[in-house]
């Protein structure tokens, strides 16, 4: 009998270091806490700016190196003029890419949810629901990942013949301002494309 316990003691302890062979270290792979329903375990509220306007204003989500440009949760955009240009909801997705030092988890927000459309003068012209859909991205690992990513599946009826199939692609696309480039997320045929367009200096 004690000839058995032993045995089992080894195979369970033997099983437990192939596991530990088997799994592969991931930077940043918590790099906002363990995300849940898409939002981090921390954010905090800004404005964005454009020539001293607000132009932005909602939570983006917080690490410990600091907040980050990643936005989260309920965000309003303004024209220039001060009006609402969108109103709506991000969450956080993330994907596995490769670098020299290995493996990284590499994190986006998308819109989901209910977002609403104005045009300058403050009225309201499209109310769409984007849905979290699985996208393919080609990344520096063979054969790339998957992540998620807002997709309008569906169009209201009262917006047939007035919302076209280019203002539905740019609604889908997302784009990130930095200080010397603008990158711009755009999903196709199930993928999804980044694009980076330097700044002039």
């Amino acid at each position: 009998m004690k000839n058995i316990a032993y045995i089992l003691i080894i195979l369970f302890q033997f099983q437990f270091v192939i596991g530990q062979e088997d799994a592969i270290y991931i930077s940043n792979d918590k790099q906002y806490g363990e995300l849940k329903n898409g939002l981090p375990e921390r954010d905090t509220i800004i404005e964005l700016t454009h020539n001293g306007t607000i132009i932005g204003k909602g939570a983006v989500a917080v690490d410990k190196n600091g907040i980050s440009d990643l936005k989260v949760g309920h965000w309003k955009e303004y024209y220039e003029n001060g009006n609402v240009k969108t109103d709506g909801n991000y969450k956080l997705g993330s994907y596995i890419g490769c670098g020299v030092g290995g493996a990284f988890r590499a994190f986006h927000n998308y819109r989901t949810g209910l977002w609403k459309f104005y045009n300058e003068k403050g009225k309201l012209i499209y109310e769409l629901t984007f849905e979290p859909t699985e996208l393919h991205i080609a990344t520096t690992c063979e054969g790339g990942d998957k992540l998620l990513f807002g997709i309008i599946k569906e169009i209201p009826l009262k917006y047939l013949g007035d919302l076209t199939s280019d203002k539905v692609f740019e609604f889908q696309r997302i784009k990130t301002e930095e200080d010397d480039f603008t990158e711009i997320w755009t999903p196709l045929n199930g993928r999804i494309f980044i694009e980076i367009i330097k700044k002039k200096l």
